[in-house]
């Protein structure tokens, strides 16, 4: 497996002072590049979701392959970019991040993915790689990460085509103890700290099928990470993104597991009003982390045909 790069952009300049406080924040990044590419180079940056940090995309079991979706991607020809979000993982946190709403955390994507696509045109990012002239832009993510793919596609249109994965614009319920609950706890808590470790012990039913085995749980709870309570607690709430996804009007490819966080998938493609092209696949046998379904493939195989269908390679 080929080691991606490791490349991070000072965002501050593209954030509320109060935000930054005059200090360097960083977003830090993997990028993975392949051996060749099409005729139409294409990029797609993957926003991981909540719990997680940028390996939810490059997972890694001991004894098994096959449950990176970059390295699957970078092997078919895509440059891969997996980010940290504003306060999780190798990214820089704020002095405050309560004061990191999605708006601002999309803001600091945005700032960091224009430099990537700076450095690729000019071939800066690495001595054995060429320029690109130009290129096609695919944003997603998949859970928190698609909430903010939403949010970011909305107010700055960074990309051309987008990938939204287990993610509802209704909002998001939960399958706990043998129910489906509504996530949503109401309005923000400022008296909360600014960051919460989630117990994924009663996610186990929501997160994944029945047919995951024991040691890829094992090994997805032992990288719970935590994560700001301002964008974990904004991306449950109900309808938050339903204008945001009224306003996209690029491609979109929606993946949803057979058992997931919408209410009532098929009616995921109506909330995207403007946009005139768009894919929905609900893979089966999946819970709401699809990177981790016996049937994973499949999507990947699907994203990869989609995004070069897309690109007219």
């Amino acid at each position: 497996m080929v080691e991606p790069i490791e490349i991070s952009v000072d965002v501050s300049a593209a954030l509320p002072p109060e935000v930054s406080g005059g200090q360097p924040l960083f977003i830090s990044s993997w990028v993975f590049l392949p051996d060749a590419f099409p005729d139409r180079p294409t990029v797609i940056s993957l926003l991981n979701g909540g719990t997680y940090d940028r390996r939810y995309f490059h997972f890694e079991v001991p004894g098994r392959t096959g449950y990176s979706l970059a390295d699957f991607l970078r092997q078919r020809g895509h440059i891969v970019v997996l980010p940290d979000h504003l306060g999780i993982g190798a990214s820089g946190r704020a002095s405050n991040q309560m004061l990191v709403t999605r708006h601002v955390a999309a803001a600091a994507n945005h700032a960091a993915m224009t430099e990537i696509y700076a450095r690729l045109a000019a071939g800066t990012i690495s001595p054995a790689f060429p320029p690109l002239q130009a290129m096609v832009k695919v944003g997603g993510g998949h859970s928190m990460g698609a909430f903010q793919t939403i949010t970011q596609q909305a107010a700055h249109r960074t990309y051309d085509l987008c990938l939204i994965l287990g993610y509802t614009a209704c909002g998001v319920h939960l399958h706990v103890d043998g129910q489906t609950i509504p996530a949503d706890r109401g309005p923000l808590d400022f008296a909360m700290p600014d960051y919460i470790l989630h117990d994924r012990s009663r996610l186990h039913s929501t997160f994944h099928w029945d047919d995951v085995p024991p040691d890829v749980i094992a090994v997805d709870d032992s990288l719970l990470v935590e994560v700001p309570y301002v964008l974990s607690a904004q991306s449950v709430m109900m309808g938050i993104v339903r204008e945001d996804a009224a306003r996209i009007d690029v491609p979109l490819y929606i993946n949803l597991g057979e058992r997931d966080v919408s209410p009532d998938p098929h009616a995921e493609p109506g909330y995207y009003r403007n946009s005139r092209d768009i894919t929905l696949h609900i893979l089966p046998r999946s819970g709401h982390c699809q990177n981790f379904a016996e049937t994973r493939l499949e999507m990947y195989e699907r994203i990869d045909r989609w995004v070069r269908d897309q690109a007219g390679n």
